[in-house]
């Protein structure tokens, strides 16, 4: 689970790429409705919807048997939600154990918090909402996390991880591994996980595809950031013909928010390290 923003798109692209090299060494990586990750059993989980959670579930157990495989392996950033709403992650852990799981081991990638937070700035830009960093900054600081909403998921970005985890591991499982995000992407994306259920033969399978695949989803320029800010509060299309027609208002805008967050982000970033070291 989690976090966002930790290279988990190449990750995810890596495992279903070599679906063949993880089933033939007793790992499932499902392809469950040809889902490309598995985000989506996260806010079917938010919204409630057990039936289709459970349908999930029993799915990808079946699968995993009918591969001989002894391991499944999910991948979905957005059971980030789940360090704070534990009573999602229990449920979904009650759910896997009736379908038949033994065993739920949760993961979890920690990223330094101030690229953290500039990273989902820069993704979150892209989902037509409006955000501004002193404030998110604000609220990160006061709780330990950051909520935004999209039409589909309401996220829930964890900063404060040594309470959250802690939190989990007496409410939901002590089964809870945090990475570092540094260990996360060293060699190849995901070597620290998989290197425990694969054979280091295959291990250079995987090496080779991952340097195929790359580094998908890299962060936005900061001026194309604002600029997609700006459209979004506005509500226009943040193209180049809304640009082009008011062009010296924007450039005067987005160059006034650049200015500004160049010292923002140097006073967030002393106070994240005084907050989470």
């Amino acid at each position: 689970m989690g976090s966002n923003k930790t290279a988990s798109t190449s990750f995810q692209s890596l495992c279903m790429n070599s679906r063949k090299v993880l089933i033939d060494n007793g790992l499932l990586f499902p392809d469950y409705l040809s889902w490309p990750q598995h985000s989506f059993a996260a806010w079917i989980s938010q919204k409630r919807d057990v039936k289709n959670l459970s349908a999930f579930l029993h799915s990808i157990f079946v699968e995993t048997k009918t591969y001989n495989c002894k391991t499944t392996l999910i991948s979905g950033e957005d059971f980030e939600n789940f360090l704070v709403d534990t009573h999602l992650a229990n449920e979904f852990e009650q759910l896997a154990k009736l379908e038949g799981y033994s065993d739920v081991e949760w993961i979890f990638i920690r990223r330094e918090p101030t690229d953290y937070l500039l990273s989902l700035y820069s993704e979150m830009s892209a989902y037509r909402g409006v955000l501004d960093l002193e404030l998110m900054a604000n609220v990160i600081l006061e709780y330990g996390f950051v909520s935004v909403s999209a039409n589909n998921y309401n996220w829930k970005f964890v900063f404060d991880i040594n309470k959250f985890s802690d939190q989990f591991k007496k409410n939901v499982s002590k089964n809870l591994i945090i990475i570092n995000f540094e260990d996360f992407i060293c060699d190849f994306v995901g070597k620290v996980i998989l290197s425990n259920y694969i054979a280091y033969k295959s291990l250079a399978k995987l090496r080779k595809e991952a340097e195929n695949i790359g580094i998908e989803r890299k962060r936005h320029s900061t001026e194309k950031i604002e600029f997609r800010y700006l459209a979004n509060f506005l509500g226009m299309r943040a193209d180049k013909e809304f640009h082009e027609k008011n062009k010296k208002i924007i450039d005067s805008i987005v160059t006034h928010r650049l200015n500004r967050n160049k010292v923002l982000i140097q006073e967030i970033k002393i106070k994240f390290n005084n907050r989470f070291g």
